[in-house]
């Protein structure tokens, strides 16, 4: 696979499991509880946050190759848009979510901010 592809698979991954962590995050319905009982400490978690957890942490380490072998000013808000972007429809298709003017606008300036930023 060429240096390109690869680099475009490593980005589609990172999308993946970023958005879908985030998505569990959200169908869990619930924070991790950190409890203290009789001196020993126990983690509260769903398994949907644990396989949100593990997701996030995924797209964390693909992130890291993508940004070491990366133009920084270009792919941090390009990613930054586009999960933002999924996060929204997920948000309205998913969970029934409000669509207001202020993220229409938001969403807007994100792909016209990342399309100046690497006009030439």
């Amino acid at each position: 696979m060429e240096r390109r592809e690869k680099s475009m698979v490593n980005f589609i991954a990172y999308i993946f499991f970023t958005v879908g962590g985030l998505f569990l995050m959200k169908l869990s319905g619930q924070p991790i509880g950190f409890i203290l009982q009789n001196g020993v400490f126990h983690l509260d978690i769903s398994g949907k946050m644990a396989l949100a957890l593990v997701m996030y942490a995924t797209s964390f380490l693909i992130w890291t190759g993508i940004v070491a072998n990366s133009e920084l000013s270009f792919i941090v808000p390009f990613s930054s848009a586009i999960v933002s972007i999924l996060s929204v429809l997920l948000g309205l298709l998913v969970f029934q979510e409000d669509l207001n003017l202020y993220k229409i606008v938001g969403i807007a300036l994100a792909v016209s901010g990342v399309m100046l930023m690497n006009y030439q």
